[in-house]
């Protein structure tokens, strides 16, 4: 894109001064320079929960989840590649979502694509856990609300599908 090649001549030809942010986002569990130091600071008891229900007063977050990984804790994974394509649909169930004791030492692994235990060390274990949570719940809003919207009979509702092939 020419815009933010153009941007950047601009602002060097008229030396506007800059702040490098890089709290904004999270991605890849294991980056350097994002902003997992908000995650890393949230309470045990607290990762899930803040990650389906943003408290922000309480924790502040990043802005921008972007989910271009693998996540996962325990055996619950969320890959954006793994979402059955009739996800959104009155009869498909919704995905299984980390449970409650997600964060417990004994849920601190995943299993990955290729159905290889991956374990976590605490750090690690907690990123996976919010990631997972926040996307497994949103994916599970949105199909609710298309089913809410578009299904004229009961609509499936379980959360019944995982992603991990076990």
């Amino acid at each position: 894109s020419i815009f933010p090649d153009a941007y950047c001549l601009a602002a060097a030809d008229l030396q506007l001064p800059h702040e490098v942010v890089d709290s904004m986002m999270i991605s890849a569990a294991d980056a350097y320079g994002e902003g997992w130091d908000f995650i890393d600071a949230i309470p045990d008891d607290d990762v899930c929960t803040t990650a389906v229900a943003p408290a922000y007063k309480k924790y502040p977050l990043p802005t921008v989840l972007h989910y271009c990984q693998t996540y996962g804790v325990s055996n619950v994974l969320f890959s954006k590649y793994k979402i059955p394509e009739n996800i959104f649909t009155c009869e498909k169930p919704l995905l299984v979502e980390p449970a409650d004791d997600a964060m417990s030492g004994e849920n601190s692994f995943f299993i990955n694509e290729i159905r290889k235990r991956v374990d976590l060390k605490p750090k690690y274990h907690k990123r996976h856990t919010f990631a997972t949570c926040a996307m497994t719940s949103a994916v599970n809003e949105a199909a609710l609300f298309y089913k809410m919207h578009h299904c004229k009979a009961p609509a499936n509702k379980e959360r019944t599908i995982t992603l991990v092939k076990l």
